[in-house]
């Protein structure tokens, strides 16, 4: 059986949905290396699987201790260890991400500029690090704008700048060592906002694709539909398949197409996010990674197993991606999360999730926060009161679904 080593950090699929899905095929070795976000889960995965612990190793040491485990392949679904699989990868020649490649997938203002120079987008960007080089940057682009991290995922600190007033409350929370400083330890990108789409469907006016690229080659997986986002930029949620008419969806697909392709991806999975606009679609960003619990709502709604793909395409699997079929699903799987209110800051309850578990179309749901737990909307996904998940037969159904969520469901914060 095959070995896949699985480089493992924060936003990374479980270790269990990697075990589960892997079986059969390959032998997962979870490459544990430092962490500022978690706790790596090692306790689980010497009891589920084979742990290869790269703590306080360099490079060159993780490389070696690696190849000791004989991995025939590589991949992450993090994030924030994109970099260094593709390192690896290229230490252990295996197949990945290009490292030259991975700035332009995990920088909004290096993808920016490289997807606007290729015509797939035409947003304004300007990378700041402190409210003069903000303030600098609004005057060149102009408004409305926003103000999010040149490398983050899940919504986070992500702020509307409608005038300056917005601006210096946001530089005030994201350089807190001073307005004028300029010693920020994280970059911030300011960039023209997407102009808002008048729709009069119950979803959000954003979508994403899923794509897997082998060796240069793009094959698109899934359109993921989006619940409406909360304010000021949190997802809440996401559906498959979206609903979309098939001019649409060919527009939609034709543009991650571009996008993939601009930024030069040759081997890996992409989670492509793009917003309806006045102009027609404009990308918001490119992912070089599963999307977060995407492979879950595909496995529920057309049997694809997007682990065993991504494991697949890290082999160099040319047969991987051959009969997918787009039209090819079962349900309308979901997800949909409660993220709380901006003003919230502490939870006093949560109501109805019993109710909710008995509801039709409900499969499981997750709370997340507990009573007394401070809330901060400013943490993205990592602030979701709670998550549910579900199928139901049509669009339809799914869209009278979330509003009897809405009212089973009641949130007391403060």
């Amino acid at each position: 059986m095959h070995r896949i080593a699985v480089v493992h950090d924060m936003g990374s699929a479980g270790v269990l949905d990697i075990v589960d899905a892997l079986q059969g095929f390959a032998v997962p070795v979870f490459v544990c290396p430092d962490s500022e976000l978690i706790d790596q889960p090692t306790d689980l995965i010497q009891e589920v699987g084979i742990l290869c612990d790269i703590a306080g190793l360099t490079l060159e040491e993780a490389t070696e201790r690696i190849r000791a485990f004989g991995p025939e392949a590589i991949v992450t679904f993090s994030e924030y260890q994109l970099e260094r699989t593709a390192q690896l990868a290229d230490r252990l020649g295996l197949l990945s991400h290009a490292p030259d490649r991975i700035e332009s997938l995990t920088r909004k203002h290096t993808q920016r500029e490289l997807l606007n120079a290729a015509g797939v987008s035409s947003v304004s960007t300007r990378l700041v690090h402190d409210e003069r080089s903000a303030r600098q940057a609004l005057a060149e682009i102009g408004g409305p704008a926003i103000l999010k991290p040149d490398r983050g995922t899940g919504s986070r600190s992500t702020y509307p700048v409608d005038s300056l007033e917005e601006l210096a409350g946001a530089c005030a929370e994201v350089f807190p060592s001073g307005a004028e400083a300029g010693d920020a330890t994280e970059r911030f990108v300011l960039e023209q906002r997407i102009p808002e789409t008048e729709t009069e469907w119950p979803w959000g006016d954003y979508v994403s694709v899923e794509s897997a690229v082998l060796r240069g080659e793009v094959t698109h997986i899934a359109v993921t539909g989006k619940f409406p986002l909360a304010e000021p930029f949190r997802e809440t949620g996401s559906f498959l398949p979206a609903d979309l008419s098939e001019a649409l969806r060919a527009e939609v697909l034709d543009t991650a197409s571009r996008a993939i392709r601009a930024l030069g991806v040759q081997n890996g999975l992409c989670h492509t996010e793009i917003k309806f606009s006045p102009q027609g679609p404009q990308v918001i960003e490119v992912n070089g990674r599963l999307g977060g619990r995407i492979h879950e709502l595909l496995h529920r709604a057309t049997g694809i197993n997007a682990i065993e793909l991504a494991a697949r395409i890290a082999w160099g699997d040319e047969t991987a991606v051959r009969g997918i079929d787009m039209s090819g699903f079962r349900s309308i799987a979901f997800l949909y999360a409660k993220v709380p209110h901006p003003e919230a800051k502490r939870l006093r309850g949560v109501r109805g999730v019993e109710q909710l578990r008995k509801r039709p179309g409900i499969t499981r749901v997750h709370v997340h926060q507990e009573p007394g737990d401070h809330l901060d909307w400013r943490s993205g996904r990592l602030g979701n009161i709670y998550v549910c998940y579900g199928s139901v037969p049509t669009h339809e159904e799914l869209a009278q679904l979330i509003v009897d969520i809405e009212e089973i469901v009641q949130i007391d914060c403060d």
